[in-house]
């Protein structure tokens, strides 16, 4: 080995270097775990909140009752209509000429968080969307992250 490779001052030069090149490894894993997890880890946190589930739960019953609204009159209730023709038999156009007695619904449930569920249909009644405003309530939207919905 040559002898300026083996001066204590290149030696210590080298060992210096490598040590930075860790530190400077490390602060970048340490960079990305800071800004990656929060986000991870909240998003993980609503997905499977016992609220979140609930939400779920309820809004697949009403999508059950509306599946089943369509059957038996050939479209999803108007917006005007709303959720509430699942329970009571709507007065509004169109009125429902099979509309089931006892309703498709037994209840209009309100959200965990105390919150109505939100519908809205299109003119023709072929599609519908289904929502909860979630944790954030309706001052957080209709597009906020925090909303759960179903089609």
């Amino acid at each position: 080995m040559r002898r300026s490779l083996r001066h204590p001052a290149f030696l210590f030069l080298q060992r210096g270097l490598a040590r930075l090149r860790w530190i400077l490894v490390l602060t970048l894993l340490a960079v990305a775990a800071a800004l990656l997890l929060p986000p991870l880890v909240a998003r993980l946190n609503h997905d499977h909140s016992p609220q979140t589930l609930a939400a779920e739960k309820d809004l697949q019953a009403i999508a059950a009752g509306l599946e089943r609204y369509r059957q038996d009159n050939g479209r999803y209730p108007s917006g005007a209509q709303g959720l509430l023709a699942l329970v009571i038999k709507p007065t509004r156009p169109p009125v429902p000429g099979n509309w089931q007695i006892g309703g498709y619904v037994d209840r209009l449930p309100r959200d965990p968080w105390g919150n109505s569920y939100q519908y809205g249909a299109d003119d023709e009644g072929s599609r519908y969307e289904l929502y909860s405003f979630g944790a954030a309530g309706p001052d957080g939207g209709a597009d906020g992250e925090q909303v759960i919905s179903l089609h």
